[in-house]
């Protein structure tokens, strides 16, 4: 299990430099992110820097490593098996939860879910913000989120339960 909190990434790692905290696990000599996890807390509500990725580039790149290290996408034919949570709420940062990053990790883990039929008639604190940053998301799997969990069960919370 991975709980990242706050910790982000800032490009390619680099000696003596300032580097996230991703960056600096990263170059560990023991490689502790070297491998697969089982679950992962999505840090910082989902912002884009706070998951290594391309950030939608299609780039090869460090961060695209170390989130292929973490939540290799499966295999064809194959299903994943790893799970995610994002802890966050629309409203507060306009960009947070990040629409693309989302669609990338539900790519790579089980239990993704469509929650366009589940938010149908939602009224957002904001509703320009909702559709610049959301809406054209909602038809796609994302990982599990307490926001729109709260909308669909009005629990703010997601059960995460391993067999």
């Amino acid at each position: 299990m991975l709980f990242v909190g706050d910790a982000e990434w800032h490009g390619a790692f680099k000696e003596g430099k300032m580097n996230g905290s991703w960056n600096v696990m990263w170059q560990r000599p023991d490689k502790l992110l070297n491998k697969p996890v089982d679950f992962l807390k999505i840090g910082h509500h989902g912002s884009e820097n706070s998951t290594p990725w391309d950030m939608g580039t299609g780039k090869a790149s460090e961060a695209v490593s170390i989130l292929d290290a973490i939540l290799p996408l499966p295999r064809a034919g194959e299903q994943a098996t790893a799970k995610a949570v994002v802890s966050t709420e629309r409203g507060k940062y306009r960009t947070i939860p990040r629409g693309l990053l989302m669609i990338e990790i539900a790519r790579r883990v089980e239990g993704a879910r469509i929650y366009a039929p589940d938010v149908k008639g939602f009224k957002p604190k904001d509703p320009a913000d909702f559709d610049a940053y959301e809406r054209e998301w909602l038809g796609l799997a994302q990982p599990l989120r307490t926001d729109f969990e709260r909308i669909r069960e009005s629990k703010g919370f997601v059960d995460v339960i391993f067999t």
